[in-house]
């Protein structure tokens, strides 16, 4: 009777402190008088069971600090896994319509292509695609966007063919392109560009001819 008690015992314990823990009996006698061996009992709790869930991992933010300082550098860099234009076919692929807006963004230290779409259901949707597998990770309807849709609609340049003409004239990678609304319902698409030199480029297009109304270029930082 004595080892029952000491066992249930230290299995409360276990059970108030959390973890495993493990009961060991004292030798005794039976009721006969003859000796009996000593024994064992493991206690499992909830919140162990919780941690080999989680494969025992303890999250102290290492990994996602340097996922972060991947993905920063990969925004000023333009150096994503997925390019822009294989981002943009995998929004339209994820939601028909028409990319008014298409960059790249880091979201819980991770790198995106975030776009904002218009529907062939005439909603707004917010879509964002992994830069690194290029998979969708996120889609929604923004009820709040309110953008002009005419001029959405009546842009003849759709942002994949906007992002290759940026990319053509600034030999760069295209790291966003948005479409802005001119007062005449065609719009202009505005992109940015990063080259090999880590010079950064802002162009200003036409929206139907694709032409390049401006350009500017700011020079990278030195070392120095």
């Amino acid at each position: 009777m004595k080892r029952k008690v000491i066992i249930a015992t230290v299995a409360a314990a276990a059970l108030v402190g959390g973890g495993t823990a493990t009961a060991f009996g004292v030798a005794g006698h039976d009721s006969e008088g003859k000796p009996t061996a000593a024994s064992h009992s493991n206690v499992r709790t909830v919140e162990h069971d919780d941690r080999d869930d989680d494969h025992g991992d303890i999250d102290d933010g290492k990994d996602d600090d340097r996922d972060g300082g991947r993905a920063d550098k990969a925004e000023d860099t333009g150096a994503a896994d997925v390019s822009f234009s294989r981002a943009a076919q995998s929004v339209l692929k994820e939601v028909p319509g028409n990319i008014s807006e298409l960059e790249m963004d880091t979201d819980n230290n991770k790198l995106v292509w975030e776009a904002d779409v218009l529907g062939k259901d005439n909603k707004w949707h917010d879509v964002r695609i992994d830069a690194t597998k290029g998979n969708v990770v996120h889609n929604r309807v923004d009820a709040h966007k309110n953008d002009n849709h005419s001029v959405v609609r009546g842009a003849k340049l759709d942002a994949d063919a906007v992002g290759k003409k940026a990319a053509e004239e600034t030999k760069g990678a295209v790291t966003s392109v948005s479409l802005e609304d001119d007062g005449r319902d065609k719009g202009q698409w505005e992109a940015n560009t990063v080259d090999k030199k880590g010079q950064e480029h802002e162009l200003v297009l036409d929206g139907t001819s694709g032409k390049v109304l401006h350009h500017e270029t700011e020079r990278a930082e030195s070392d120095d």
